[in-house]
């Protein structure tokens, strides 16, 4: 506050010493004796209330009061620098997980894709897994079935031996039925 009042009462003594200057040239310009020995003595005066002491004194002062201005708004840049560092700071760190939550939120949809993409694979191969079985199954069955009928064929092909066989031993050597083995 005391700074602005030595720039107040500095402005104002530079007022009024203009407006003198302005006044005794004026007065000169009139052409008149008097006029000019006023004007020659409002320099005089101008020149004694600014004096080189004065005028020295005057910069000092303003050296100071510019270095008290200076220092505070160094403070206030420096508060108002850690601030906005401190408001960039919490910018980034909200951006970051904004990027990151919508990477994850991408990462898990592709998990959730693949995981439908493995079932769907998972259940094509288990259908065809099935037909293959199916089909091996009724393959299996048609073997077995010939088989079967093989075996049948062949057990009632040699049905007829072990029937012969068995009559013989049983019957032996008492009833010749050579000629009638081939119906019976």
């Amino acid at each position: 506050m005391n700074e602005l009042w030595f720039g107040f009462i500095i402005i104002s003594i530079l007022s009024a010493a203009g407006a003198f200057v302005w006044v005794a040239l004026r007065l000169q310009g009139g052409g008149k004796k008097g006029t000019d020995d006023f004007a020659g003595a409002a320099n005089q005066e101008v020149e004694r209330i600014f004096s080189d002491e004065f005028r020295e004194e005057l910069r000092n002062r303003g050296r100071l009061h510019f270095e008290k201005i200076i220092s505070d708004n160094a403070m206030f840049l420096k508060q108002d620098l850690q601030l906005t560092a401190s408001d960039l700071n919490k910018y980034m760190q909200e951006q970051i997980k904004k990027v990151l939550k919508e990477e994850f939120s991408k990462y898990e949809e592709s998990i959730e894709n693949a995981k439908q993409i493995a079932v769907e694979a998972i259940n094509k191969t288990q259908s065809a897994l099935d037909e293959q079985r199916a089909t091996l199954q009724a393959q299996i069955e048609e073997e077995a079935e010939k088989e079967r009928a093989r075996l049948v064929a062949q057990f009632e092909q040699n049905m007829s031996q072990v029937v012969k066989h068995y009559l013989l031993e049983a019957i032996g050597n008492e009833i010749d039925l050579s000629s009638q083995l081939d119906y019976i």
